[in-house]
């Protein structure tokens, strides 16, 4: 399956996508405000965990997907960091703290949405300031794109 990169969404579309991941994205600041530049990853990631369940906001931790192969649930699994469930459409957050994220970072997530088939993925890097740096994707399973918003 070969995806492409879309440059642009609807404007109206991107705005509900905006206001569908606002919440996650609020807890994710918090959780940069709370903790200092730095840290491991992991704790960013328990962090988060302790900061959604505050927030409300149901997350799976190291969530696990069998990729269906030819009708066969394969054994071997993807493991994302969080996936916040929604009858809308699963988010996917991969947490990083990293100098720079590189395309190695990117293709993971996007594996992880074109294997799942979870509309949306966060990307978050903790080692940045002043804020996280966060970038929000939406994959398109009808077209096959995946397009920044």
């Amino acid at each position: 399956m070969i995806v492409k990169a879309k440059t642009t969404l609807d404007p109206e579309f991107k705005a509900q996508l905006q206001k569908y991941v606002y919440d996650i994205v609020g807890v994710i600041q918090d959780v940069y405000k709370e903790l200092p530049i730095g840290m491991p990853e992991y704790i960013y990631q328990e962090a988060l965990g302790v900061a959604f369940s505050e927030a409300g906001i149901p997350a799976w931790k190291e969530h696990r997907h069998h990729p269906v192969y030819k009708g066969h649930s394969l054994s071997s699994f993807l493991k994302m960091d969080y996936v916040v469930p929604n009858k809308r459409g699963n988010v996917i957050i991969e947490c990083k703290a990293l100098e720079n994220l590189t395309s190695k970072e990117y293709q993971q997530l996007f594996s992880y949405m074109l294997g799942t088939q979870y509309p949306i993925g966060i990307i978050v890097n903790f080692h940045s300031y002043p804020h996280a740096t966060i970038y929000k994707f939406y994959y398109d399973k009808t077209d096959l794109t995946i397009t920044a918003f």
